[in-house]
């Protein structure tokens, strides 16, 4: 006899946002052994969706309360034109304009403990928007430039905010200044930029207590 059994997620994503390492927890009414239970799912899921991984947690576990640290990816493309394939994965720039060395030493302002308001979205802007980044790095390999960021945790469209502002640097619209000026607790979301759009971003991992 079947039973519906609820699934907790790691974290929630805006639509459009893509998962690569997303994670999460369900009780089983039965024992499953991991590799059936993989191709049971798969076999039933849609296809923008797949179990990659799965084992049996303690009872305790809790894919979102657990988790100690999420990875997200921003994927930028910067060429006049773009393979097919990549576009909807990835912000496509076309100008030949953008300083993505500003752009890098502005990502770097984001690690430590900040004030958070100006990147996160007015209406669902929390009491506390202090949160800590642990890592933000953004970088290019050729025509392609990453956005990558490691926290605790995540103010509503706090990394699309950010990589907006961040586009704002490497613009020359903005500048470094005006970049941290951003984190001082004074601001909030109508001093920042652009949100920019979803489909570029992946929430790449999720780190656990060992």
């Amino acid at each position: 006899m079947e039973e519906p059994s609820g699934v907790v997620g790691a974290g929630r994503t805006d639509a459009g946002v893509h998962a690569l390492g997303q994670v999460a927890h369900f009780d089983a009414v039965k024992n499953w052994e991991p590799r059936r239970l993989i191709l049971a799912l798969n076999a039933h899921l849609p296809s923008g969706v797949s179990v990659m991984n799965a084992g049996v947690v303690d009872d305790d576990f809790h894919a979102r309360r657990d988790a100690v640290l999420r990875e997200y990816r921003y994927f930028i493309w910067n060429a006049p034109t773009c393979y097919p394939h990549i576009k909807p994965y990835a912000l496509w720039l076309t100008g030949s304009h953008y300083n993505w060395k500003a752009g890098s030493d502005a990502a770097r302002l984001l690690v430590g403990e900040h004030d958070f308001a100006a990147f996160c979205r007015s209406a669902d802007k929390p009491e506390n928007t202090i949160r800590r980044v642990k890592y933000a790095r953004l970088f290019r390999r050729g025509k392609l430039v990453v956005f990558r960021i490691i926290a605790d945790s995540y103010l509503t469209n706090m990394v699309r905010i950010a990589v907006g502002n961040l586009l704002a640097v490497a613009s020359g619209r903005r500048d470094e200044n005006w970049f941290l000026s951003l984190l001082d607790g004074t601001r909030d979301r109508r001093s920042s930029s652009e949100t920019v759009s979803a489909h570029g971003l992946f929430l790449w991992k999720v780190t656990y207590k060992k």
